[in-house]
């Protein structure tokens, strides 16, 4: 497809030791030219879904303002729940409404659920890199954009 050659993309995971427990995100990103960088942060205790949405926001955060097309691939049914379904947000209301935001400043970007744990190579190196971090006890934020 044409227009993916000027995609963005952007797998990001979450992990959680015990829920809540120690937790990390994990971020594989991708850019026009081909580029790829890739990041995770330590979040210390918390819950899986906030490590799903936390990499939402970092690669959000990330990804230039005038990036013509990104889409978002999440393995977190919440997240896509919570951020493109409607769905009654009872936790993490200030998580879901910043990314919220960070989506309304966007004019072309798209969230996609993937499946979990079946071999998709992006999607099972953000889990690695989520897992990471919470072995790691750090974070290894995403390079500075140009």
């Amino acid at each position: 497809m044409a227009s993916e050659k000027r995609d963005w993309i952007a797998y990001t995971d979450g992990a959680c030791s015990g829920n809540p427990g120690p937790a990390g995100s994990g971020m594989v990103v991708i850019d026009p030219a081909g580029n790829r960088y890739e990041g995770y942060e330590y979040l210390g205790a918390s819950t899986n879904n906030i490590a799903e949405l936390t990499a939402i926001l970092l690669a959000l955060k990330w990804i230039p303002l005038d990036a013509s097309y990104v889409t978002l691939y999440t393995d977190s049914q919440y997240a896509i729940g919570v951020l493109t379904k409607s769905w009654k947000v009872k936790a993490n209301r200030l998580l879901v409404q910043e990314i919220k935001q960070a989506l309304a400043h966007r004019t072309r970007t798209r969230l996609v659920y993937v499946q979990s744990h079946v071999g998709i190579p992006l999607n099972e190196r953000a889990d690695a890199l989520a897992r990471t971090a919470i072995q790691s006890q750090r974070s290894n934020p995403l390079p500075l954009s140009s």
